[in-house]
């Protein structure tokens, strides 16, 4: 099975000790538990534009499956700045059951910022985001794409510009006829998900939580074709 990450440095478990996996690391063993061996490509930190440009040039037709774990920059324009589209973003190199590698860490919006994102957000129509064209690029895959609603966030200005995300990228997805994943469902915006004194990384608990609950949306999504799929033809 082969699988394809696009997300932030919760893909590789920033912040986690030794030994703790990141939620894809969790996903992962449920699914070589079913038995199925998984060979996973992941790319982190990446723009809107950064993402589009990437999955253009990826063979998106061979992989089993297209993990989109999105944040606050789904409110970015659509208007995509061509100095800051690569020729082809460097993967992040995951192993199954390895998956930590150094991060600086994301941005954390200050208030101010995290206020302007979310004017600008309601003074701009849905369809001229970003989120729209990405989801038209991916659309021909869609029974192979998993999309990941935001993660919450301790800092109330940017838990209030991840909930528009969150709410812009609901409804974007159901107008294309995407499965999402609600990460609202499984983690709050409280501090026992949280590290200490971090307020936006995630625990090995929430890793494990949202790891485990990814894996059964995934058997269970009806728009996806899964292992379960694979495993009636055996």
């Amino acid at each position: 099975m082969n699988v394809l990450v696009i997300g932030d440095e919760h893909t590789y478990g920033f912040g986690l000790e030794g030994g703790n996996l990141s939620y894809i690391g969790h996903f992962i063993r449920q699914v070589s538990l079913a038995g199925q061996a998984v060979s996973v490509e992941a790319y982190a930190h990446l723009t809107m534009a950064q993402m589009s440009s990437t999955l253009a040039q990826l063979p998106l037709n061979r992989y089993d499956l297209i993990v989109l774990q999105l944040d606050h920059r789904i409110l970015q324009p659509s208007a995509f700045n061509s100095i800051d589209v690569p020729c082809l973003a460097a993967p992040v190199l995951l192993q199954p059951f390895d998956l930590k590698l150094d991060s600086t860490g994301t941005q954390v919006l200050s208030p101010l910022k995290a206020a302007k994102t979310l004017l600008a957000s309601l003074l701009r129509s849905r369809r001229a985001m970003a989120l729209s064209m990405l989801l038209k690029q991916l659309r021909p895959y869609r029974h192979n794409v998993l999309i990941i609603t935001p993660f919450p966030h301790l800092n109330r200005a940017n838990q209030w510009v991840r909930q528009r995300s969150r709410n812009v990228l609901l409804d974007e997805a159901d107008k294309q006829l995407f499965s999402v994943f609600d990460s609202d469902s499984i983690i709050r915006p409280q501090e026992e998900y949280f590290l200490v004194n971090d307020p936006q990384h995630l625990n090995a608990i929430s890793h494990e939580l949202l790891g485990r609950s990814l894996f059964d949306f995934y058997l269970s999504a009806p728009t996806i074709v899964t292992i379960q799929a694979i495993r009636r033809y055996y």
